[in-house]
């Protein structure tokens, strides 16, 4: 027993001093995969028969020891973003302009369907850019507040005041 508890000491004795470095503690797992556990959340680790359970104050995972590769404290905060990757501006400031009283497009398919919301996702308006691939909506008859315009995959939030 003697020997147990200082295997556990001397496995957790580094682990705390360089938790005092990093903002997250991260559970590398045998295929690369990770998970995370911010340390303002306190996280707290047993070791329940074949089982890891790590719980914190928003999360809780329970991971069989087998999958688990080591822990590991890190100074960075993940985030569910993943890579950015660059594409060309659907909503070119040459494609549209917004008034007062109307929002004219230039520079749409022929035919492409233009949609007007309120911000409840009631559809106020539809119609379709011409030959040119212009199209105006008049904005005049409607209150102040906060509309979606739809176009092409692309939704422009605008507020009329």
């Amino acid at each position: 027993m003697k020997k147990l508890l200082f295997a556990f000491l001397l496995f957790c004795l580094p682990a705390l001093v360089s938790a005092q470095k990093g903002k997250t503690l991260s559970v590398i797992m045998n295929d690369g995969t990770s998970v995370y556990f911010l340390l303002a959340e306190q996280p707290y680790v047993t070791f329940v028969d074949d089982a890891v359970k790590i719980v914190s104050s928003t999360n809780e995972a329970t991971i069989k020891r087998s999958l688990v590769n080591k822990f590991e404290f890190v100074d960075e905060i993940p985030t569910s973003i993943e890579d950015v990757e660059e594409v060309e501006d659907k909503v070119a400031a040459d494609r549209f302009e917004l008034s007062d009283n109307a929002i004219r497009f230039d520079g749409l398919s022929p035919g492409c369907a233009v949609r007007l919301y309120s911000i409840k996702g009631e559809m106020l308006m539809s119609d379709n850019a011409g030959n040119n691939g212009a199209l105006t909506l008049s904005l005049e008859a409607l209150p102040s507040g906060v509309y979606l315009v739809n176009y092409n995959e692309t939704t422009i939030k605008f507020i009329k005041r």
